[in-house]
């Protein structure tokens, strides 16, 4: 059974096997799930790391994640961001690469125009 997973900012479509490892889904595509140095600081997918995280659509369109995984989604806390070295694409979904990981950092006060004062809090 083929699988249609849709690179949303590279804006290509590829068809994988039920099962494929969405970190080699990507490689093989061409595109890079590293956002930093094309994945020279990464664990070459063993989990270690957290490089490659990406966001996804659809969460039960991937395998659930295993223990390596689940410890860095409990830290990182951010709904719709996997490891894709750690899951098997079971679905069709949309990826987005190189995910807003925490708010962005024109959020802060001092960004947006509003001055912030000494004895205020900046968050």
């Amino acid at each position: 059974m083929l699988h249609t997973v849709l690179f949303r900012k590279e804006n290509v479509t590829v068809h994988v096997p039920d099962g494929t490892n969405l970190r080699q889904a990507c490689l093989d595509s061409g595109i890079d799930p590293y956002p930093v140095l094309g994945g020279k600081l990464s664990c070459h997918g063993k989990g270690l790391c957290g490089t490659c995280v990406v966001g996804v659509d659809k969460d039960e369109s991937l395998s659930p994640p295993a223990k390596r995984e689940a410890k860095y989604l409990k830290k990182h806390a951010t709904p719709g961001l996997r490891l894709s070295c750690q899951c098997a694409v079971k679905g069709d979904l949309i990826v987005t690469t190189d995910p807003e990981k925490g708010p962005a950092w024109k959020s802060h006060p001092f960004y947006s125009g509003r001055p912030v004062r000494s004895w205020e809090s900046a968050a």
